[in-house]
């Protein structure tokens, strides 16, 4: 008889130390029609940050380049189209070979304020948890952020 095969895991976490926190700030008129009605501006506080891979083992030590963006959409959910993807997901991993790249959107004021508290030293981790989609790509579905009191090595064992 022949064994039953284990279920290939859906879902997967990240577990990441953060480390040299960047910010950058951009303002202009909104170029794209379908937004100008309900965003005349167009405004962007952007956290750039290298992350080291803590968890899954097969990344441990690896460094992301990682990015939060700011999504005006989050903070009302009536700006989302009903089959829009970032009702499904907040971010992506694309983990290769030759790249190892974090995208996370979140609402904007919470983006500037993370990336204050990194540059300070108050957040010193990251995990992510999210849907697999291909063995190189991973599709966030939250995102957590943690101080000193929270030891990320001791988490993953």
């Amino acid at each position: 008889m022949a064994r039953p095969k284990k279920a290939a895991p859906t879902h997967e976490e990240f577990v990441f130390q953060i480390r040299v926190p960047s910010l950058s700030y951009h303002f202009g008129i909104e170029h794209d029609r379908r937004r100008r009605e309900w965003r005349p501006f167009d405004e962007s506080e952007t956290t750039h940050l290298v992350a080291e891979c803590i968890w899954p083992d097969r990344f441990k030590g690896r460094e992301s380049k990682a990015t939060l963006h700011p999504e005006p959409a989050f903070v009302d959910h009536k700006l989302l189209d009903e089959d829009d993807v970032r009702r499904k997901w907040i971010g992506y991993i694309k983990a290769t070979k030759g790249e190892f790249e974090t995208v996370i959107w979140l609402p904007p004021a919470a983006c500037w304020r993370l990336g204050e508290a990194m540059a300070s030293g108050l957040v010193g981790s990251m995990l992510t948890n999210g849907l697999i989609e291909t063995r190189s790509m991973n599709r966030v579905t939250s995102v957590s952020f943690h101080g000193q009191e929270f030891d990320p090595v001791t988490y993953v064992g």
